[in-house]
């Protein structure tokens, strides 16, 4: 009888079949960077390194996504946003059949924004817009801000968002000023997609007009709320936004979200801001 020989370290054992990996990288996994990512296909499973170490081991299908592994501030972030929806799971119900009831059309809103380093995932709202209406006004007036040096007001002098949207519904409104239509995306915080603060989520369209500068605000997952929201909301222009997602990413700590979180409570009040 021939004895067992010893499994190389290039060899794994998946259960269903022992599979050689000849592609993982040379040097120690602790060298690799904070985001670096390295998958190894294997029948029906995949390992996945994160960062410094082995994340998540889990099966894995094709066209099924891993779940990532979350750091410390994430799972908390993820555990504060369920109480919050669980918490406002009332005012979320009357909200949605308000929507249902005053237009036709779905109760949420979904569209493919861009995050963590221009990765792109669907955005959840409260929809406050009618169904199938077109953004061409939208798209241009976003594309003046962004690509003129002249001041351009969405209809009311010193507000840089379109005032009397018609695509606006007769409940959107009131839900915009008070960002109630916002808070399905808590849930995205759940998804650890998003951040209870951070940079706002924007269109792949948008981030190709943005200038090479306003790069550096994709290092780092968008917020429900941000630096832009608290100093000035619609009164700032597109690229004073831009740049205030950069100085929110230059200066990011957990004291500075406090800060950013509690502010965000008396802005939403503020008529003057709000639009």
């Amino acid at each position: 009888m021939t004895a067992p020989q010893a499994v190389p370290d290039s060899v794994v054992d998946t259960g269903d079949a022992t599979v050689e990996i000849s592609s993982l990288p040379k040097q120690p996994v602790s060298e690799l960077a904070d985001d670096a990512t390295v998958e190894i296909p294997m029948p029906q499973r995949v390992l996945r390194v994160v960062g410094s170490g082995w994340g998540l081991i889990q099966g894995h299908r094709e066209g099924r996504s891993l779940i990532p592994k979350r750091s410390l501030r994430q799972l908390v972030e993820g555990f504060a946003a369920l109480c919050i929806l669980a918490v406002l799971s009332p005012v979320l119900l009357v909200v949605a059949l308000a929507v249902k009831w005053t237009s036709a059309g779905p109760i949420l809103f979904k569209q493919e924004r861009l995050g963590l380093h221009r990765s792109s995932f669907k955005i959840i709202k409260f929809r406050t817009m009618s169904n199938k209406n077109s953004d061409a006004q939208h798209r241009e007036f976003v594309k003046k801000m962004l690509t003129s040096d002249d001041d351009v007001d969405g209809g009311e002098q010193g507000v840089y968002k379109l005032v009397n949207d018609p695509r606006i519904t007769p409940i959107g409104g009131f839900l915009r000023r008070t960002s109630i239509d916002e808070l399905p995306q808590l849930w995205n915080v759940v998804r650890g997609e998003m951040s209870l603060v951070g940079p706002r989520p924007v269109l792949a369209w948008e981030a190709d007009l943005f200038p090479p500068e306003a790069e550096r605000r994709f290092a780092c997952r968008p917020g429900m709320t941000g630096l832009w929201q608290v100093s000035g909301r619609s009164t700032l222009d597109f690229k004073a936004a831009l740049e205030l997602d950069v100085v929110y990413v230059e200066n990011k700590s957990l004291w500075y979200d406090v800060k950013i979180l509690f502010r965000t409570v008396g802005v939403v009040f503020n008529r003057s801001v709000a639009r």
